[in-house]
């Protein structure tokens, strides 16, 4: 007998936080997977797409800002020095942010096509990414995010044991004021307007991205959850 599908009223208050967050910048196609049973690292994956670079940082920083307010900061975070796809790791949830061609290429909703789908109840334009098939993938597909995140206790050798969470003081490198500058704003309706969706410079730096990143690489391997 299957279950139902779990609703918005079943998510933990940050990662809802996180979705409300995200939305508030125009995030499109949100998706929320409960993976309690499938992943044993998380329970939770938020995935989101942008419609360009510069998107998919605005997104990051708004979900980061948020969940700073409520006094939680990421365990980890990948991919935030390109903006294709980043990754931000809040433990107990996940959040994939995609510039959209890369969300299609690593597909990971089929990858986890047995998990339970939350039903978000959000408007058809939210959800609605017919309006992204033009949008060019970068010239390079960036690596599989999250890898390095954590292992199995006997994986790790002696030079490699686990220091614990990573320390985000009040200096956050990853999420520096600064790094977001030249973008100023970028909540308003004005500054995504369709010109300014796609970035002319995406996919010029290819020494970013893993050179075996032409087919998509299995999952990272997961990390045993602590009590």
């Amino acid at each position: 007998m299957n279950r139902p599908a779990p609703t918005r009223a079943a998510l933990p208050p940050a990662l809802l936080r996180a979705l409300e967050a995200a939305l508030d910048v125009k995030a499109l196609a949100p998706a929320v997977l409960q993976v309690t049973e499938i992943a044993g690292y998380t329970d939770w994956v938020l995935i989101l797409s942008g419609r360009s670079d510069r998107h998919v940082r605005g997104i990051t920083e708004a979900i980061v800002d948020a969940l700073r307010s409520q006094g939680r900061r990421p365990l980890g975070t990948d991919g935030l020095d390109e903006h294709l796809w980043d990754l931000l790791d809040f433990d107990d949830f996940i959040v994939h942010v995609f510039y959209h061609p890369v969300r299609v290429y690593y597909d990971l909703e089929s990858m986890w096509s047995d998990a339970p789908r939350v039903e978000l109840g959000l408007p058809e334009e939210v959800m609605d990414v017919s309006g992204l098939g033009h949008l060019p993938p970068p010239d390079v597909m960036p690596g599989y995010r999250g890898a390095e995140f954590g292992a199995f206790d006997d994986e790790l050798g002696p030079d490699d044991e686990d220091e614990g969470p990573m320390d985000y003081g009040d200096e956050d490198d990853f999420v520096d004021d600064e790094d977001f500058a030249d973008d100023e704003g970028f909540a308003d309706d004005e500054d995504y307007g369709d010109e300014d969706f796609v970035d002319e410079d995406l996919g010029d730096d290819e020494e970013a991205a893993d050179e075996g990143a032409d087919e998509p690489p299995a999952p990272g391997r997961p990390r045993r959850k602590t009590s």
